[in-house]
């Protein structure tokens, strides 16, 4: 029986996700000198930081789990 291979690097939406989740980990859009508000003694961007940082890991952990596809979890018969 042949093995259905699936590898995320050919869906574009895998691409279109880890652009924009690294786009926003990288702070090159806030404006600087901007006036930055403190949560809990935190800057703002630090928050928005850190969150893109776990939508990131959560995005990885969802593509290794439903997105790739190799076969090797299937049992074979011997």
């Amino acid at each position: 029986m042949k093995r259905r291979v699936s590898e995320p690097v050919k869906k574009p939406l895998v691409w279109i996700g880890f652009v924009i989740l690294f786009a926003l980990i990288n702070p090159w859009y806030f404006p600087a000198g901007s006036w930055s508000p403190l949560f809990f003694g935190v800057p703002y961007w630090a928050l928005i930081i850190l969150l893109a940082s776990l939508a990131l890991s959560i995005f990885i952990t969802w593509v290794v789990k439903t997105q790739w596809e190799t076969g090797a979890d299937e049992d074979e018969e011997p």
